[in-house]
């Protein structure tokens, strides 16, 4: 968990940089000027969280990350950032090429990451509970200026125009809900998703609906992943090839039954493109 807020740190603290310094940059166009010095501001907010996040943390030694940094999350969230910062210094601004890459690199996995660390301390640091509106106030502040910039329209329209990565449903299973959020919140980007907390929840959902791919977590109250398994088995005998196991207990005897099974499986932590790569999969195979 501290290589992730310690990376959030630099992340925040490099884009309210760069946001101010286009606040400087775009001083003579009073709504891009006041666009930017909000991001600005909110960076600088957002970078105090994540200090408090990492003092937080300390004091709560034993919270573990279940995900890990990945080299093209970090890319997906850098890149963007980088390209403005070029801009800049090279004094080469393109009013388009800035704000898609604000769009870009802020609706990137940064803000879904932002707010799982957020979820993951919030039990024992009690003031972030109010953090979370804080990031969605933050995206709708973009997302209301770019529809009224006109260097902004083409790129939204394109936008619009694109369908869904998959047409199928997918079904998120954790009692964790950092976890369960993050997750879902990702793959909505891709697709219609749906989320449940325990077994008997996703049951109660597949009698009503097929998922393409279902994400299950498997010690969970209630029901756990593999009686949820073993049910929906009893009914779909091939339902095994649209599972992914993901687990941060994974013994010796869990192991042997989900090779058994010839089911997927992640560890926890995991990489957030790992998961993404092996839903595609599944879906395409689905499709062939």
């Amino acid at each position: 968990m501290q290589e992730i807020i310690e990376w959030l740190i630099g992340i925040e603290d490099l884009a309210g940089e760069i946001y101010t310094d286009l606040a400087t940059i775009f001083s003579t166009d009073e709504s891009l000027h006041n666009f930017v010095s909000r991001l600005a501001n909110d960076e600088t907010m957002h970078f105090h969280f994540m200090s408090s996040a990492l003092a937080c943390l300390h004091d709560s030694p034993g919270l573990a990350a279940e995900i890990l940094l990945d080299q093209q999350t970090i890319a997906n969230v850098e890149t963007p950032l980088k390209r403005i910062q070029t801009a800049i210094n090279t004094g080469k601004i393109d009013r388009q090429l800035i704000l898609e890459s604000i769009y870009e690199s802020e609706h990137s996995e940064w803000n879904e990451i932002f707010l799982y660390v957020i979820n993951a301390l919030k039990a024992n640091c009690p003031r972030f509970n109010l953090i979370g509106p804080s990031i969605q106030n933050h995206l709708r502040t973009i997302a209301d200026f770019l529809e009224n910039r006109p260097e902004a329209k083409e790129f939204l329209a394109k936008l619009e125009d694109l369908s869904p990565v998959w047409e199928e449903k997918v079904l998120v299973m954790d009692d964790y809900p950092p976890i369960l959020e993050l997750v879902s919140s990702l793959l909505s980007k891709d697709g219609a998703v749906d989320t449940a907390k325990h077994g008997k929840e996703a049951l109660e959902k597949t009698l009503r609906q097929y998922y393409s791919v279902i994400i299950s977590d498997i010690d969970m109250p209630i029901m756990d992943g593999l009686e949820f398994y073993e049910k929906l088995k009893n009914d779909h005998g091939d339902v095994g090839r649209r599972f992914i196991f993901i687990s941060g207990s994974l013994n010796q005897e869990t192991l042997a039954y989900l090779k058994k099974e010839k089911l997927n499986y992640m560890a926890k932590p995991f990489q957030l493109k790992d998961l993404r790569q092996a839903v595609h999969r599944i879906i395409d195979r689905n499709t062939l």
